[in-house]
């Protein structure tokens, strides 16, 4: 059973950007919010996933903006989708810099319609180790397309160290939801110095374990502070030792 106080905190959530939140079941994706007195008209597909998504990044707060968290400036959000997280992340952090990356072309209209005029840049290509090109696997859910690396791929991938380079060289806070590809990220071993706070969904694919994504985020120089396990799924929270994050 939900306590009075996170369903208080929920109710908080929701009147930020002028909802009225009090039961998820009692609740229907809004046609408009408002992002620090900027009324957003939000553009979504008609999919089951996107209410699910709505409720996580903006009600619940499942990727914790701010909290645990200190002078958050950049943000990178891979996997941005119709753009939550990041109208989340601009409703909590009104002056940060906000870079949103997500490679299905047939949600990234919704996804710079929803973050126009909020000083979101958003970019359409898939985040990996290297730069090149990717194949993008859309068979339904929107949120649940995977890419991987592929020369002949029909989309365009930027590699890690780019997008942090693009911030200025330094991320304060990465989000990432981008459905297994995480783990090529994992790889990009020296781009993970230059970030100071982790929020992600991670994704047990190829018969991965949990144990794997805390060897390989404690290898990184990141200590978890929050996990949220679901199944073949999760969300974590964690922060850079070695930058005092």
């Amino acid at each position: 059973m939900t306590s009075l106080w996170t369903q208080l905190g929920r109710f908080a959530n929701g009147r930020r950007v002028g909802l009225y939140f009090i039961r998820n079941k009692w609740f229907a994706m809004p046609r408009q919010i408002v992002i620090n007195e900027t009324v957003v008209r939000l553009s979504y597909p008609a999919e089951r996933g996107i209410k699910t998504d709505f409720v996580a990044c903006v009600i619940r707060n499942d990727y914790g903006l701010g909290r645990q968290m200190k002078n958050v400036q950049t943000i990178l959000d891979v996997g941005a989708n119709v753009g939550f997280f990041s109208l989340a992340a601009r409703a909590t952090y009104p002056n940060a810099t906000i870079h949103a990356y997500e490679p299905n072309p047939r949600v990234f209209s919704s996804l710079t319609a929803n973050t126009f005029g909020l000083g979101i840049e958003v970019y359409p290509e898939s985040v990996g180790q290297k730069a090149g090109r990717a194949f993008l696997d859309d068979p339904g859910e929107s949120n649940l397309a995977q890419t991987r690396l592929d020369c002949d791929g029909n989309i365009p991938q930027v590699s890690f160290e780019n997008t942090i380079s693009r911030l200025g060289g330094r991320i304060d806070l990465l989000k990432l939801d981008c459905e297994g590809a995480e783990w090529d990220l994992f790889d990009a071993t020296q781009c993970w110095t230059c970030v100071d706070h982790l929020r992600m969904e991670y994704h047990l694919t190829e018969h991965r374990t949990l144990v794997l994504v805390e060897r390989r985020l404690s290898g990184l120089g990141f200590e978890i502070t929050h996990h949220q396990q679901d199944l073949g799924c999760g969300i974590i929270w964690a922060r850079n030792i070695s930058a005092g994050g």
